[in-house]
């Protein structure tokens, strides 16, 4: 028998219990935990720990009341019988096991009056071992998960008329750059190969991806998909499971305000064929052209927030003009004849702006992330002219521009998730030391990012506040939650135990005189993106 209990204690069916840690992975905590009944009492009994000759846990009555009293209890098992102490049940225990799940016995209750003066109570008991729950949680999005990463350089996407897709003269100053490049614009523009960059892991079993569409900065006139900046981040999302997709685009205008709006359209136009372009070889590629993330720095932060947001009535005045005479035509209609659909559910504006905050409407629901330097003098952080040191050249050639902080505001006036990290006395492109090459700010642009994200590529949980207290007489209920974009794996509790094995079930018996009081719930969707919520409750008089 004692063989025999001490097995059934130490060998019982793991139950999970969720602690998060510093660096958001999902840590596993396992515990022991069974059902069962002592006569007419219905228990639930947790293994807190074992040794070979003593065994020691708690366990509650389950009488149908949210809050019950915990009572600690020890099975030693160094006699001939194994013997089982509690404030409620003290005695020998006689038992056998019908199989690896049931345990089954009586229990004489040394604490109870005798029977006609020489025979003490029995209680009959039935024990039943918690399932198994197989949740293996990954760090996927969250850490680099994948090393091993490949990319596909110069893919074609498409193809339009413009002047040059990468800066010609990309280590000149920026002054220089636009006197060489003036000489450009005033001939006929060309066809040109609109191409990408794309990087992602061989060893990704993984469908259906979700994907990253990244767009160089560099005021419409220079850069390329290879810049630093770009790079780093491609391979650190990619190396985090996401199919990242680094794309070159049309650049060049001539010194008039029509010209460089026209320069900023034909950006969004390109990386609309680009997305129109990853959407139609989705099944090939692996990706889910459903969950798409647009991020870009500067001009290409402009161009992400006007492919997400603008619409093609909410087009500057000065396009809707063109269009008319015929020079261009709407957004989905260039680069290439691809028509597939793709929905973009994320934004990260790195120091962008855009020139007209009615583009971002009260339905369009989707999440932005802006990081953006306080003095930047190229692209404002508030309402103000780009390029401010140009001598009031700026003032005659370009409009004003809503940076990061409108664009913020107006998100929250709309209710639309977003985040703003602003960025205390730096100015434009602070994770460039020098032209081309990055300093510590790129590790702030990969955490924000990357964490940003994950939380749009995660399941996510809401529970009302109501269900967060519970009154100490109250019933046991199941409390009521939602999660979208993924389902419930398991559901835990901090300072009570579960009614039902039942690894969605809610129902929480909480405990009388706990320190605190949490329920943890972990979701997961097929993305094999893992997210672990928890919410204190209050137990109230």
């Amino acid at each position: 028998m004692k063989i025999a209990l001490c097995f059934l204690l130490s060998g019982i069916l793991l139950q999970y219990i969720f602690v998060p840690v510093a660096d958001a992975q999902i840590a596993l905590q396992r515990v022991r935990i069974f059902d069962g009944n002592v006569g007419t009492d219905k228990v639930i009994l947790v293994e807190e720990s074992k040794s070979e000759d003593k065994l020691k846990g708690y366990f509650v009555l389950n009488r149908g009341k949210s809050v019950e009293e915990v009572h600690p209890f020890s099975v030693d098992l160094s006699g001939r019988k194994p013997f089982f102490q509690s404030d409620l049940y003290v005695g020998p225990v006689n038992s056998s096991m019908n199989d690896s799940m049931q345990w089954n016995g009586k229990l004489k209750l040394m604490n109870k009056k005798k029977k006609f003066l020489f025979f003490r109570p029995k209680a009959d008991f039935a024990l039943s071992l918690r399932p198994e729950v197989s949740a293996r949680p990954s760090e996927r999005y969250q850490n680099e998960f994948f090393n091993n990463i490949e990319v596909k350089s110069n893919i074609i996407y498409g193809k339009a008329n413009g002047y040059w897709t990468s800066s010609p003269y990309s280590n000149d100053p920026y002054v220089v750059t636009l006197g060489k490049g003036l000489i450009k614009t005033f001939k006929d523009d060309q066809l040109l190969d609109l191409k990408m960059d794309l990087y992602f892991s061989r060893t990704d079993s993984l469908k259906k991806k979700p994907v990253v569409m990244l767009i160089h900065g560099g005021a419409f006139y220079i850069g390329s998909k290879e810049s630093a900046c770009e790079q780093a981040l491609a391979y650190a999302l990619a190396k985090r499971g996401y199919f990242v997709a680094s794309i070159d685009y049309r650049l060049g205008f001539k010194p008039t305000a029509t010209e460089i709006e026209m320069s900023a359209y034909r950006a969004i136009q390109d990386a609309h064929a680009a997305l129109r372009f990853l959407a139609h070889h989705s099944p090939g590629i692996g990706l889910d052209p459903n969950q798409v993330y647009v991020g870009g720095t500067s001009a290409g932060a402009v161009a992400s927030l006007n492919v997400a947001f603008m619409d093609n009535d909410e087009r500057p005045a000065r396009i809707l003009e063109a269009e008319k005479k015929g020079a261009v035509g709407k957004i989905e209609e260039s680069g290439n004849r691809y028509t597939e659909t793709f929905k973009i559910k994320g934004v990260a504006n790195m120091w962008g702006a855009v020139s007209d905050l009615n583009i971002i409407d009260a339905d369009e629901k989707i999440p932005v992330l802006s990081i953006h330097g306080t003095d930047d003098v190229v692209v404002p952080f508030e309402y103000d002219f780009p390029f401010r040191n140009s001598l009031m050249l700026n003032r005659v050639i370009m409009d004003k521009m809503y940076g990061s902080k409108p664009i913020h505001d107006r998100l929250n006036i709309l209710g639309i998730k977003n985040k703003l990290v602003a960025l205390p006395g730096k100015g434009h492109e602070p994770e460039l030391e020098t032209f081309n090459t990055l300093n510590t700010y790129i590790d702030t642009l990969i955490f924000h990012t990357s964490e940003f994200f994950y939380e749009q590529t995660a399941p996510s949980v809401f529970l009302p506040a109501s269900q967060l207290s519970v009154k100490a007489e109250s019933p046991l209920k199941n409390m009521y939650y939602e999660v979208t974009n993924g389902n419930v794996v398991e559901i835990q509790a901090e300072g009570g135990v579960k009614a039902s094995s039942n690894p969605a079930d809610a129902t929480i018996i909480w405990f009388d005189k706990a320190n605190a009081r949490k329920v943890k719930i972990l979701s997961s969707n097929q993305f094999d993106a893992w997210s672990l919520k928890e919410f204190p409750v209050e137990v109230v008089k």
